[in-house]
């Protein structure tokens, strides 16, 4: 019997189960696609730094969402009004991040949780929403595809060194 979940808005005590999940998630799904010297300065004390920040958000146009199963957190999305040049900042949110730990892959809770998440958003009066994915993640861009994300934009984003990571903007236009 599986596990029920949970899906809630994360708190600031949730930073460093966050900082995990992001841990595990990124140098699960990015090895091979990104430099490896990049995954591996990733550590649980700056991320949860930055995890306590984010969720102190500036703009309360922001969230972010857990899922939990027992008292794990196995996942998170984080929304926000659009940065990318063009984009109605009243209307146009970001998912910034949307991710599940490995073992929790391919169980319906990354489709639950982007539903809630795109539901948070509309109920924050946004209308359309995008996505940035690394274009060689395709396991990423199926995922999203099947949930009827549009491609709409290539583009390239210097990564921490002096590479390029080319990465693929994807668009839902109704929430």
């Amino acid at each position: 019997m599986e596990s029920e979940i949970a899906i809630r808005e994360a708190v600031i005590e949730d930073a460093p189960a966050i900082a995990r999940v992001n841990f595990l998630t990124w140098r699960h799904a990015y090895r091979g696609l990104i430099p490896d010297s990049e995954l591996d300065s990733l550590n649980l004390e700056g991320l949860t730094d930055r995890w306590q920040q984010n969720l102190n958000p500036v703009n309360p146009r922001s969230g972010t969402l857990v899922v939990e199963t027992g008292d794990s957190l196995i996942a998170y999305s984080r929304f926000y009004p659009s940065l990318d040049p063009g984009d109605d900042q009243d209307s146009v949110a970001t998912i910034g991040s949307m991710y599940v730990i490995p073992e929790f892959h391919r169980k319906g809770i990354g489709r639950k949780l982007m539903g809630r998440v795109l539901a948070a958003a509309n109920e924050h009066g946004f209308t359309e929403a995008n996505l940035h994915v690394l274009a060689a993640n395709d396991l990423a861009r199926k995922f999203y595809e099947d949930l009827g994300w549009e491609v709409d934009l290539d583009v390239k984003i210097k990564g921490s060194g002096e590479e390029t990571v080319p990465k693929v903007r994807y668009r839902k236009n109704q929430l």
